[in-house]
């Protein structure tokens, strides 16, 4: 059974179960996947000789506007059709024009972030002790959240009465298809990010709380599965 993170001298300090820690890091994978197909997907057609110059170039500003393409921000890009990309990378405007505007501005760097956030949470998980400290506990929680989203997405989750049934499967003898084992790891993934978060808070100038608190374990059902 895995056993909730606690803040150390070490730092932040988790133990996982070795298949526990296997179903992570194929969740994590998984939402490398997704992003990975997609930036291929919107991917500008650039000519081999303009790669091979900027690559070259480490100017920060480069960096930045790194596969900007100026043409595709006056027409837009398309949302996601995918309903689990589409949680990973939300419209930022309710109106449909202006949000094509931003996502192909922006979009891209989102996409760098989050796969840069899965790739170093797979990196910490190289064994059954998960030790993190500032920098990676940060990076950690955020692709935790991400893997949130896509089962969320995935169970269909986004009402009170649709999170109430994944709230309800806490018992892993309850994973009898695909979606009942969704929906724990979704409740998993929920209580091991929640005990980080609230590990990570303690560090906080103004926060007075006492220093066991998360270092229980704790029940996957008191978790509010419609969190997005």
């Amino acid at each position: 059974m895995a056993q909730a993170f606690t803040l150390t001298r070490r730092g932040y300090v988790a133990e996982l179960e070795k298949p526990e820690a296997r179903l992570l890091r194929g969740l994590f994978r998984d939402v490398i996947t997704l992003l990975q197909g997609r930036a291929d997907d919107v991917a500008p057609q650039r000519d081999d000789a303009g790669d091979t110059e900027r690559s070259v170039d480490t100017d920060p500003f480069w960096n930045l506007v790194d596969g900007l393409s100026l043409a595709e921000s006056d027409a837009g890009r398309a949302a996601p059709s995918d309903a689990a990309l589409a949680r990973l990378l939300p419209a930022a405007h309710t109106d449909e024009a202006e949000a094509a505007q931003h996502r192909a501005l922006a979009e891209d760097a989102v996409i760098r972030a989050k796969t840069e956030d899965a790739q170093r949470a797979l990196a910490a998980l190289q064994s059954t002790t998960v030790t993190l400290d500032e920098d990676q506990a940060v990076h950690f929680s955020r692709a935790l959240n991400d893997v949130r989203l896509v089962l969320a997405a995935r169970l269909g989750v986004d009402d009170p009465q649709s999170a109430a049934q994944v709230h309800a499967v806490d018992d892993w003898r309850m994973a009898t298809d695909p979606e009942s084992t969704m929906a724990l790891l979704y409740n998993f993934t929920t209580w091991f990010l929640e005990t980080l978060t609230s590990q990570m808070l303690l560090g906080l100038p103004e926060d007075g709380r006492d220093e066991t608190v998360g270092s229980e374990a704790v029940s996957y059902t008191h978790l509010r599965a419609h969190e997005t």
